[in-house]
This record gives structure tokens, sequence and C-alpha cells, in this order.
């Protein structure tokens, strides 16, 4: 009877040491994932689609190996053109290697590109068809960079990544929401000092294109441009002179075009660039005026002022 007492005394003593450590080990657990010193677990379900042999493979420590054997059969998916198996794969692969960025990308690009496209163009199916296809499949792209963005806050290739997809002219352009993401991926701690710089004149073309955000893309456009001869590309000049026209800024608040741009003959070279490219929504105030005014004074007599 004593024997069985005391073996109970030590269960309930190895109970409650379990239990009292079990919070501590997962924090533990959870904090060498958040440093990438160890993977997360699997998701729930994946071993299902791994099969007996994959997931073993897996579990055993090997989850790179099987990431890398799931994408080469994504590739095969791909070339024969089944996008709900390809979009499958990605889903296992990314659960396997959730903080590898390039399966992210590649993936989200499968949907959002090549599926939305081959949908597009796909004359078998009626134009209604076609155009709600193209639009699931982008959104598919979104959600799947939105996911892995989730699981990886601080990564801002990622974050680029859903910028550069809702900037897309050719998709379904939203600046407003294209601007939120490149805020993001600025914000990232883990971006390069030398990508900072690009960025917010990425995140400035995108703001100048959303309205009622004039003043705020001035005064970032402003900043740009004092901070950094870099930074006076011909977009960033074309895009600033535009803006103090449609705020109508007083003289004392301008840059005078001297100070914007190096020449006339640059002025009126960088202003028709710009000119041509009105259809992505840049503003324009100003912008032909000053291009027929440049062209009567540069130019000879019998040239034709641009329309």
């Amino acid at each position: 009877m004593r024997i069985l007492f005391q073996i109970a005394v030590i269960l309930c003593v190895l109970l409650c040491f379990g239990a009292a450590k079990l919070p501590f080990e997962d924090q533990l657990n959870q904090d060498m994932v958040d440093q990438q010193l160890i993977q997360p677990p699997l998701k729930e379900g994946t071993n299902l689609r791994l099969g007996q042999t994959s997931a073993a493979v897996a579990l055993g420590g090997l989850r790179s190996l099987v990431a890398s054997i799931w994408n080469l059969r994504a590739f095969l998916h791909f070339e024969n053109l089944d996008w709900i198996k390809l979009e499958q794969s990605y889903e296992v692969i990314t659960t396997l290697q959730p903080q590898t960025t390039d399966y992210w990308d590649t993936g989200a690009w499968h949907l959002h590109t090549n599926a939305s496209v081959y949908y597009k163009e796909n004359q078998d199916l009626s134009p209604i068809r076609r155009s709600a296809m193209q639009v699931k499949y982008i959104r598919k792209g979104s959600a799947f960079l939105t996911e892995g963005v989730t699981q990886n806050p601080d990564n801002w290739r990622l974050h680029l990544e859903l910028a550069r997809l809702w900037n897309d002219r050719h998709k379904l352009p939203d600046p407003s929401r294209a601007l939120g993401h490149y805020q993001d991926a600025l914000a990232c701690a883990s971006l390069p000092d030398y990508k900072r710089s690009q960025l917010r004149r990425f995140s400035f073309y995108v703001m100048v294109q959303v309205q009622g955000r004039e003043r705020d893309a001035h005064a970032l456009g402003l900043t740009l441009f004092k901070q950094s001869t870099r930074n006076h590309t011909p977009n960033l000049v074309s895009c600033l002179f535009a803006l103090q026209n449609a705020l109508d800024l007083p003289e004392s608040e301008r840059l005078t075009d001297a100070e914007l741009f190096p020449n006339n003959q640059t002025q009126l070279l960088w202003l028709k660039n710009f000119w041509n490219h009105r259809h992505q929504d840049y503003p324009m105030d100003g912008v032909r005026r000053k291009i027929n005014e440049l062209e009567l004074k540069i130019q000879p007599p019998h040239t034709t002022p641009v329309k």
C-alpha cells in the first residue's frame, strides 16, 4: 500500500512539473520560430496531402527537401495548366517552408499572372466567364501573398510584391491599396537602407494617383527632391511640377522651373515623356501648356505644338 502511495505521489509531482513547464516550452518554441531557428509545426491536414513517405521525411527534419520535390511537381502542374493542383501544391510547399520568400512569391505569381492571363485569353469561355476567372485568380494571388505576410510580417519583399500587384494597371489597379503595402514595406526593420529611398519614390508615384492625397504627395515629393540629387528623376520632377499647378501653390512655395529642370531642352523632353504616360493617372495640370510654350521657345516656328 505504501509503495502505491509513493508511486501516486511521484506521478502527481511529474504531472504538476510537466503542466508547469508546458507554457514555458510553448513560449520558447514560439520564440525560436520567430527567430527562424526552427520551423513552425506543420498545419493540420498537411500529412494527408504529403502522403505517408513524404510526411515521414518532413517530420524527420528534411522539410526543405520535400518542399523542393513539391516545387518540381508544381512546375509540372503549371506546364499542364492545372491551376487547382498548382495552388494546392504551393499551399503544401509554403506550409513546409513558410519562411522561404521565393515560394510565396512564385506561387502568387503563378496565380495572379499566369492563371489570370490564361483565363483572360481562353476563347473557349464566354467573355463574362473569362473576366470573372481572371479577377478570381488575381485575388487568389493577392490572398496567397497576404497569407505569406501574415506568417512573415517583417518580410519587406512580400509587402513589396503586394504593392506591385495592386499598382499593376493590367490587373486590378488600386493605388490606395498599393500605397498601404508600400508603407508596410517601408516599416519593415528588415528593409535594407539602400532600398529605402527607392521604395519612398515608388510610394510617391502611387500617392500622386490617390485622390485627396495631393498635398501629402507634394510634401513627400518635395522632401525626396531636397534629400538627394539621386531623386531628381524625370518622373518625380515632372510629378512635382504638375502637383504645384494642381494645388495652385503661391510662388513663394513653388520650386521654379530652373530649380526643377536642368535646362529648357531637358524640361521639354521630360514633360513630353510624362505627358505620353497620362493614362497612368498622374497629375497633368499645366503640363501640356508648358510643352507648347517650350516648343514655341526652342523649336522653329513651323513646328506644330503637341495636342
